[in-house]
Formats: C-alpha cells, sequence, structure tokens
C-alpha cells in the first residue's frame, strides 16, 4: 500500500514524548463516583448553568445522543417532512465537529452576513475533540475526552489548516515551552511499564519497562515476564535478534506477502510464536490502527517498528511516524480548537477574555449564548437531524430534540452534513445509490477514553511507572495524563496533587474477516454493557495494580468520566483490505454534493485528523459559498 499520503496514529504509550498530568474547572462538590453504587450516565449538576464539560459518568456516544438516529439506522424508522416551517437560515450544518465548526466558520468568512444553525446529536459541541473537568479536592482538572493531538503540523498539514491554526492564534512552536516532557521520567523518575494480567498469563507480573525494537534492554524485560523459557527465548530473538523468517523468496514474492499477509499470520505460521507470545504481541497496534495485530500487514508491522520484520529485505518505510514530537496538546487536546472556532463565530460565548490560544484553556463558556436568535451563528445542542431534503427554495432538515418525539422542520438555502458518514446514506434519501454505498464504507472505530480523576498519583510513584502496556485486558493501556502548563492554568506538579489517569479500551473485535467487520462486532458488544458494567470494568483491572502498590483503588477514585465512543475515529484506510485505487474512488464518490447538501467531516476523507476535517470543511464550505440555490 503506498504511504506517501497516509498519516498514522500515534501511540500514546511509546510516544517519544513523555507523558503528563492534566486539570482544570468545575465539578460536582461531592464525588460522583461510588464503589458500589455508581452514578447514572450523564450527571448533572444541580442548581447550575447547563454545562457540559463538567458532566461526568457516561459521555460520548451514550443512548441520549444515539437513539434517535438509532432508530432510523437500526430499526429502520421512517420520517415524513413536516410541512410547517419553523425556522429559516442560509446555511444549516449538521455536526458541530471540529469539520462541521470549520464548514460555518469559512462559510461565515464568504458570506459574513448569513445566518447559521450548527445542530448536534450530542450534549457538547467539538464532536470527538470534547472536554472533560474535574474538580478534585479543591484542584481543578482538565483532561481530553477524545481528539487529543495536533499531529505532525510541520510536515503533514495542507495550507488551508496551517492558515486555520494561525487566524485562530495557535503557535504550536508554543508547545515546546508549555508541554513538559520532563515530569515523569525525570522530576519523578518514573518509567513506562507492562503488566500482564493473571487470567491472561496464569501469573500477574508488573514489569518496570516495555518492549521496543529500538530499546536495548528487551532482553532484560523479557526475561521478567512469566513465560516459558521457550516463549522467552522466542520473544528475545525478535526483539533484539530477528532472522529471515521469509528465506527462499524472491524481492518481488516479499513485498506481495509482506502487504497481503497479517502481521500475526506471519508471527504464527512464519516465527512460529505460541499462542502465550502471540497475546502478548495481540495489542501492540490497537490504540494506534484501532484494530489489532490481525489485522495489521507485516509492510505496515516494519513501518511502525514492530519486531521480527527487520531483517526479511524488505524496503525501508519513506516516512518516520515519530519525526516530529508528540507535543502539540491542549490539556483539553483538540476541544480547545473546538472552543477558538465557537469563539470566532459566537465572541459573546465567553465570561472573560479569549482571545489567544492561551486564553482559551481557562475561558469559561457560557452555554446559554450557544442558540440565541441575536447570533448570525447558532449552535444547537441535543438535537438530531432525521431527515434532509431538497426542495425547490432550498434544504429541508427534520430535526428532533434529546428525549422528545416531534419532529421539527428547518428550512435552509444550503446545508453541509458534516456528521456519521454512514448515517448520511439513509437521512437523504436522494443520494444516488453507489453514493450511498461509499457512505455506508465508512465504519468507524469503537472505543472508550476512560478519564479517572484520582486524588494523587502516590500508587504510580511506589510503582515507578506512568505509563502501562496491558495486553489482552479491556483496557490495553493507561497513563497518567499529558502535563500541559497553559496561561493560568498549571498541571499538578507533584504525586500528591489530584491527577487524571487516562485509559484507552480499543473495543474492536479480534474476529472478523475485515477490520470494518472487527469494528462492527466491537460496537456491538460495547452497545450491549451498561454504564454500571463499564465502570466496574474500570475498577477491576486498576484493582490488582493497586494492590501491587499496598494501595486500595476504591479509596483512590474521586470520579470518573468514561468517554464511549461507539463511533470513535473515523474509517482509515487498512492495507490490507483496501487498495490506493478503491480509497480514492471510493473517498471521491463520498464527497460529491447532493443538491444544495455538502458533504464534510473526516469520514469523507478517510483520514481520522485535524487537518483532514479541516481540509473537508473548508472545501464543503467553499462549494455551498459559491453554487446558487437550485
Amino acid at each position: 500500500m503506498s504511504q506517501k499520503n497516509k498519516m498514522t496514529r500515534r501511540r500514546f504509550l511509546s510516544s517519544s514524548a513523555v507523558l503528563a498530568g492534566a486539570s482544570l474547572i468545575s465539578g460536582c462538590k461531592e464525588p460522583i463516583y461510588r464503589p458500589v453504587s455508581v452514578a447514572s450516565a450523564e450527571t448533572t449538576i444541580s442548581n447550575r448553568p447547563y454545562y457540559p464539560p463538567a458532566l461526568t459518568g457516561l459521555r460520548g456516544d451514550n443512548d441520549g445522543s444515539q437513539n434517535h438516529a438509532h432508530g432510523v439506522a437500526l430499526r429502520g424508522k421512517n420520517h415524513t417532512l413536516p410541512e410547517k416551517i419553523s425556522e429559516q437560515y442560509d446555511l444549516v450544518v449538521v455536526g458541530s465537529g471540529i469539520s462541521g465548526l470549520s464548514a460555518a466558520y469559512y462559510y461565515q468568512k464568504a458570506q459574513p452576513q448569513a445566518k447559521i444553525l450548527i445542530i448536534d446529536n450530542h450534549a457538547d459541541f467539538g464532536g470527538h475533540a470534547i472536554r472533560n473537568e474535574f474538580t478534585v479536592d479543591g484542584k481543578q482538572l482538565i483532561t481530553y475526552g477524545g481528539s487529543e493531538n495536533v499531529d505532525s503540523p510541520e510536515t503533514k498539514y495542507s495550507e488551508v489548516a496551517s492558515q486555520l491554526l494561525r487566524e485562530l492564534g495557535i503557535d504550536y512552536k508554543k508547545f515546546n515551552q508549555y508541554f513538559d516532557q520532563t515530569l515523569y521520567k525525570e522530576k519523578w523518575q518514573l518509567k513506562r511499564g507492562t503488566y500482564l494480567a493473571e487470567k491472561t498469563f496464569g501469573k500477574a507480573a508488573m514489569i518496570i519497562g516495555q518492549t521496543d525494537v529500538r530499546n536495548k534492554d528487551n532482553a532484560e524485560i523479557i526475561a521478567k515476564f512469566p513465560f516459558s523459557e521457550e516463549d522467552k527465548r522466542a520473544l528475545t530473538e525478535i526483539y533484539t535478534k530477528p532472522q529471515d523468517y521469509l528465506k527462499g523468496k524472491s524481492k518481488r514474492q516479499r513485498q506481495k506477502y509482506a502487504e497481503t499477509t497479517s502481521y500475526k499470520t506471519f508471527l504464527a505460521e512464519r516465527v512460529k510464536l505460541s499462542e502465550t507470545s502471540l497475546k502478548y504481541l495481540q495489542n501492540l497496534s490497537s490504540d494506534y490502527w484501532g484494530h489489532d495485530i490481525s489485522a495489521i500487514s507485516v509492510s505496515e508491522a516494519l513501518e511502525n517498528h514492530y519486531p521480527g520484520v527487520q531483517n526479511l529485505g524488505l524496503p525501508k518505510p519513506d516516512f518516520d511516524p515519530d519525526a516530529e514530537p508528540y507535543i502539540y496538546h491542549f490539556p483539553d487536546g483538540n476541544a480547545s480548537i473546538a472552543r477558538l472556532l465557537v469563539h470566532k463565530m459566537i465572541p459573546n460565548i465567553t465570561q472573560d477574555k479569549a482571545d489567544t490560544m492561551e486564553d482559551i484553556v481557562t475561558a469559561k463558556f457560557q452555554y446559554d449564548q450557544l442558540d440565541l436568535p441575536t447570533n448570525n451563528v447558532r449552535i444547537r445542542l441535543n438535537t438530531t437531524a432525521l431527515l434532509l431534503e431538497n426542495k425547490d427554495d432550498g434544504v429541508a432538515v427534520a430535526c428532533m430534540e434529546k428525549d422528545k418525539q416531534d419532529l421539527y422542520r428547518i428550512q435552509a438555502k444550503k446545508c453541509i452534513y458534516a456528521g456519521f458518514a454512514p448515517l448520511a446514506a439513509r437521512l437523504i434519501k436522494e443520494m444516488p445509490e453507489a453514493q450511498k454505498t461509499a457512505m455506508l464504507s465508512g465504519v468507524r472505530i469503537p472505543m472508550i477514553y476512560t478519564k479517572v480523576a484520582l486524588k494523587n498519583a502516590h500508587a504510580f510513584k511506589k510503582l515507578g511507572i506512568y505509563a502501562f502496556y496491558m495486553p489482552d485486558q479491556p483496557y490495553c493501556g493507561m497513563m497518567l495524563d499529558f502535563s500541559v502548563n497553559m496561561g493560568n492554568y498549571r498541571a499538578p506538579q507533584t504525586p500528591d496533587e489530584p491527577i487524571v489517569l487516562h485509559m484507552i479500551s480499543i473495543r474492536t473485535a479480534l474476529d472478523g474477516s475485515t477490520a470494518r467487520d472487527k469494528y462492527r462486532a466491537g460496537r456491538r458488544q460495547l452497545a450491549s454493557q451498561s454504564q454500571d458494567a463499564l465502570k466496574q470494568e474500570v475498577i477491576e483491572q486498576l484493582r490488582p495494580i493497586y494492590a501491587l502498590a499496598g494501595e486500595n483503588v476504591d479509596d483512590a477514585i474521586a470520579d470518573m468520566t468514561i468517554n464511549r465512543w461507539a463511533h470513535g475515529y473515523s474509517y482509515e484506510q487498512v492495507g490490507l483490505f483496501d487498495s490506493d485505487e478503491a480509497t480514492e474512488s471510493t473517498t471521491k464518490t463520498m464527497q460529491k454534493s447532493v443538491g444544495n447538501i455538502y458533504l464534510a467531516n473526516s469520514d469523507v476523507a478517510w483520514m481520522p485528523y485535524v487537518q483532514n476535517a479541516i481540509d473537508q470543511g473548508h472545501r464543503a464550505a467553499q462549494e455551498a459559498s459559491k453554487q446558487k440555490t437550485a
């Protein structure tokens, strides 16, 4: 598979960046977390204005945000457009993620007097780029609930995306001073580690260090595994002195094998690793790609520095996924980009000054200002678009609010759809069948970002570890949050302070003939779990780790937010299943307008990155602003 235009996800566990703590703003006076009786979904803050960043419990894709859409997508419910027009606008944008917000921003630049309405089915704007906040023992903690980083802005950003960062006042080079790369490794003297669970490996083991082909201490780390001597020997070999496991194949045969064979198949059939060793390696790619090593090709394994493939006589990768540091990160991740966009379009949205990238971190947003009739740009949350139809005078959009059953009609001259691509195939009835098929190909990755507000980091200090690789467990990894100090915000500086623990769970199923099959099966499994079950899963995975530190996890947790993304990162080309030609043809078809309905979002690019979301929003806005109403 050609890689010249591919942006690979970075693994937080093996990033060269040193990871650190996050913090800021409002929460409940009493902790929502309880060891036995957990909070209900989307806990509200009594006697306070609506402020979704402070909501804990279950966030992201939850029943409240998905019910109406699932009625159409899963239960085949058909809606009829109401005859009465409730509101009229120049532009309606469906989806308030970074692409939808960017589309509205660019359209407003082209049409400054345009009346624009942005609607979203979630409790907050930003799409996958949402903000989580806690208050623990008087300490304000800010963190990210999804999209987290401005990835490779020097080498991979288009001029459009780079210019938008500049217009928003984002100077990514400042993160060299804001992102503390020394806190954990140097100041706290912590390292990355590995936790092997008893259920999978027969005996639990906590090991300081993580195997990596670029490390010099792999043999020492593997020697501590609770594996047989034969398994330890085999793993040590592929990490330190891998053989030519394709001996006898020609150069052409090697290349074809590497591009068409899964990494897991290679390890099982050519290297002949045991089931125990394969279980250890199973999740190497999970948080990077969104699927396990059975959906990673041998070529991709080489590009990402996975073990056992270095002496196969394959061409060297033409790019380095770690070429730029992984430090371009706001305390709330890319939620700050969404907040800057909203502030540009609705200046009165903040109580205080929010003109700079530093200001935005601690600026308090007034959500009651989002949907005012006096605004040229309005954002309406907890509202789902259920039907989009072209009319002689523009586009009709049928909407329904959360927890209501009354459909109402909005009329607009133009509409930009920047939501989940497969849903568009069901909401836009007049979309050509070929385009519907293309849209349905954009199956997203099911995942969870759980944020645990800890009273302190004592357990991690005792263990000497700040980030864990945890194969074959519900959460494949966790880490103390990035340490970013910006403007008036200061991340935790000592292990005695409250801090956020970031846990990542990729719910892609291990079984499935293609990556899409794996995503769908994993989503079905995730949907079957209640909030209580999800919280208990977190606690039970942390319990033995805390026990090794001599602590009780129930005493350590102050609060918890589970950001469940049943439809997480957008689909990205998978080398084993998608050719370059098919990828280009499919995404080109997805991006075609349907009358006065224009398609945006990273979904229609098959590229789940901020720059692609911006580029697609820009393209759709350009198309919409230049075309006359049919």
